[in-house]
């Protein structure tokens, strides 16, 4: 096993954290979580190979606050790098950024999310692993 030519430079940041619990909300038992998301990819020059991925995750969003248990909004940024092999194969480069970063960053969200909904009083919510591919 080697590395990939494809990394994550130091650690990514939160850069948005919204969050409002419903004080009025009952516990029914489980409820259906209502996840949007949004994956932004600014590209560095190309002669220095990196990119910042933004990942934007939405709780509740289009959901009647009376409702639900809380509206979240919760956004991480990255910064990756690759080398000039990968920078040859765009479609595969493209994939990386548009797929691999995102489920990435996503692992450091989930468990500041989880220790969010704690921080409230709330149930633990441990958010479900996500498929980026399609």
């Amino acid at each position: 096993m080697k590395p990939s030519s494809f990394q994550l430079i130091n650690k990514p940041r939160v850069t948005k954290n919204i969050f409002q619990a419903n004080k009025n909300f009952d516990f029914p038992g489980e409820i259906s979580l209502e996840i949007d998301n949004n994956v932004k990819v600014i590209k560095m020059s190309n002669e220095e190979m990196t990119a910042i991925v933004i990942l934007n995750l939405k709780f509740f969003e289009n959901s009647n606050f009376k409702e639900v248990p809380f509206k979240l909004e919760m956004e991480i940024e990255g910064m990756f790098s690759w080398d000039k092999e990968l920078e040859k194969n765009h479609n595969q480069l493209e994939d990386l950024l548009k797929k691999n970063a995102p489920a990435i960053l996503y692992s450091y969200l989930r468990p500041i999310i989880t220790t969010t909904s704690i921080d409230a009083n709330l149930p633990p919510l441990v958010i479900p692993l996500m498929n980026f591919h399609e």
